[in-house]
């Protein structure tokens, strides 16, 4: 299933969509200033990344440097960017 990854030195979460990863992040870990966020597969307690060729379009989305300010901006449910 596809899946969100948020993660900093102070640990990690997964979530159906970046906005929803980046809230949750923020929520459990309140101390932390920012996170980046990649797109994954979640299985079960597996997290995977696949990454392929940039040139095809094969890379997974990625946000760095993501703040509690810029969560809006971060796509939901239905958006793509």
């Amino acid at each position: 299933m596809k899946a969100y990854k948020a993660y900093s030195k102070h640990g990690h979460v997964t979530a159906d969509t970046p906005r929803d990863a980046a809230q949750v992040f923020f929520n459990t870990f309140p101390s932390a200033r920012k996170c980046d966020i990649v797109e994954g597969e979640h299985n079960g307690d597996f997290f995977t990344v696949t990454y392929g060729r940039a040139s095809l379009g094969e890379w997974p989305r990625q946000y760095k440097d993501v703040t509690k300010k810029t969560v809006s901006t971060l796509p939901c449910e239905g958006e793509t960017k």
